[in-house]
C-alpha cells in the first residue's frame, strides 16, 4: 500500500459520499440520459460570461504574449480591481495592494499562508464551504468550527465562547456557500465590535478572511460592507461566479490601504503567490479583465432560477430559509439522516443534491440552481412526489 500523508488519507475517506455521489450521477446519466436526470450537486455558473468580456479576450489573443509577468500581477489588472472594489465597498483601495491569484481558493491559501504560525486556530461559521478546513491545515493551522444561528446569521456569543489567545483569523462568507444567506450590515458590524474587544483585551492580531465571490449575485438585501465594521479584513475572491468564468481560475486579495502594516502584509501575499506554486493568475484572463470598461454584472439571469426553485421547493413542502444570494438554497432533511435522504432522492427520482455533512453540519441538503429553467421547471413533479415520501 501507498505510503501517503496520513490527514490526507483521512481527509479522502471523510469525503467519500462526494465521490459516491458523482459516480452515481454519471451511472444514471448513463442509464437514462441526461434529460432525465435532476442533478442540482454542482456549483458551476450556468450564465455564460457577458459579451464585453469575451470581446475584450478576443482583442487580447490576437495581441500574443504569454510569458512570465510579475508575481504580483499586472498592473493594469490591479488597478481595474482596486476601482471595482472602491465602487462597492467603503475603504481606501490602490493597485498597490491587490494581488492577483489562482481563483479565491488561491487567494485563501496564500492569505493563510502569510498571516498563520503552526497551531494558530481559524474560526470557520458552520454550515461552512467544504475546502475551509483543507486550506487552513494545508497551512498549519487549526479549524475552529463555530455555528451559525438557525436563520444562519453570525452567532456572536458563539463566535465570542471559540475565540482563544490563539485564533489568528475568522473566515466570513456573504452570500453564503451552502445557504444562500446574505449578512446583515448589523450582524457584520456586531462581529467588528467583538473581534475589536477580544484584540484590545488580548493584545493580538485577528483578521477577517472575507471571502465574497458571490457578492455580485445578490436579490434581497444589500452588500453587507465588512470595512465598515473592522479595520483587519482581507478581502478574497474571484470572477469565477459573477463573470462565470470559473474555469480561468482569476482571483485577487485586496487590502484597505489604511490596514495595520499593509505594505507588510502584500509582501507576504506576493511572497507565498510564489512560493506556493502558483507563481501568478493566469496572465490572458487578467490583460482581458483590464481591458473591460466594468465589472459589474446583471444578476437577473440567477434571480429567475432562484425564484423558480424557491417556488418548487414550496409547492413540494420543503422547509429552508429564502436564499438571498449566490445560487444556492439549503433545505432541512425531512428525515435526520440526511445522506439517506439524498441517497433515496439519488435512486428513486434521480435528483442529485449533496448531503450537509460536508458542511459541517447534520440535517440538511444543498442545491445548486445553476442549472437550467427547463431542468428546474421539469423536477417540479419529481421534488413534489420526493417529499410525499416522507410527510
Amino acid at each position: 500500500m501507498a505510503d501517503l500523508s496520513k490527514r490526507i488519507v483521512a481527509n479522502l475517506e471523510n469525503s467519500s459520499w462526494i465521490r459516491k455521489l458523482f459516480d452515481e450521477g454519471n451511472r444514471l446519466k448513463k442509464e437514462f440520459g441526461e434529460d432525465q436526470v435532476f442533478d442540482f450537486s454542482l456549483g458551476n455558473p450556468v450564465v455564460e460570461p457577458p459579451k464585453s468580456f469575451t470581446e475584450a479576450l478576443r482583442e487580447e489573443v490576437k495581441k500574443g504574449g504569454h510569458g512570465y509577468i510579475p508575481n504580483q500581477g499586472l498592473v493594469e489588472a490591479r488597478a481595474k480591481v482596486a476601482e471595482f472594489i472602491s465602487s462597492r465597498f467603503s475603504g481606501s483601495f490602490s493597485s498597490k495592494h491587490v494581488v492577483m491569484t489562482v481563483g479565491a481558493g488561491g487567494a485563501l491559501n496564500v492569505a493563510l499562508r502569510s498571516i498563520l504560525n503552526e497551531g494558530e486556530e481559524v474560526i470557520v461559521l458552520a454550515p461552512y464551504f467544504a475546502e475551509y478546513k483543507a486550506y487552513i491545515e494545508n497551512n498549519g493551522g487549526k479549524v475552529v468550527s463555530c455555528p451559525l444561528t438557525e436563520k444562519f446569521e453570525i452567532d456572536i456569543e458563539a463566535v465570542q465562547k471559540a475565540i482563544t489567545p490563539k485564533t489568528k483569523g475568522l473566515i466570513l462568507n456573504t452570500p453564503h456557500n451552502p445557504t444562500g444567506t446574505a449578512l446583515t450590515q448589523e450582524n457584520v458590524n456586531e462581529l467588528g465590535k467583538l473581534l475589536k474587544s477580544c484584540e484590545k483585551e488580548n493584545s493580538q492580531s485577528i483578521y477577517v478572511l472575507f471571502d465574497e465571490p458571490y457578492s455580485q449575485l445578490i436579490y434581497d438585501e444589500e452588500l453587507a460592507d465588512p470595512f465598515k465594521a473592522y479595520h483587519n479584513i482581507i478581502l478574497a475572491s474571484s470572477f469565477s461566479k459573477d463573470l462565470g468564468i470559473a474555469g480561468e481560475r482569476l482571483g485577487y486579495l485586496v487590502l484597505d490601504n489604511n490596514t495595520p502594516d499593509v505594505d507588510l502584509l502584500t509582501a507576504a501575499f506576493v511572497y507565498c503567490n510564489r512560493t506556493l506554486g502558483f507563481v501568478n493568475a493566469p496572465v490572458l484572463m487578467q490583460r482581458a479583465i483590464a481591458s473591460m470598461d466594468n465589472l459589474t454584472v446583471d444578476a437577473s439571469e440567477y434571480k429567475k432560477r432562484r425564484d423558480l426553485i424557491v417556488d418548487i421547493l414550496q409547492e413540494a413542502g420543503f422547509d429552508f430559509m429564502m436564499p438571498k444570494g449566490g445560487f444556492f438554497v439549503f433545505p432541512k432533511s425531512p428525515i435526520e439522516d440526511e445522506v439517506a435522504f439524498c441517497q433515496h432522492a439519488a435512486e428513486k427520482y434521480k435528483i442529485l443534491v449533496v448531503p450537509s455533512s460536508g458542511f459541517g453540519v447534520k440535517g440538511y441538503f444543498r442545491l445548486s440552481f445553476s442549472v437550467s429553467l427547463d431542468q428546474i421547471e421539469r423536477s417540479r413533479e419529481a421534488f413534489i412526489a420526493l417529499y410525499k415520501d416522507f410527510a
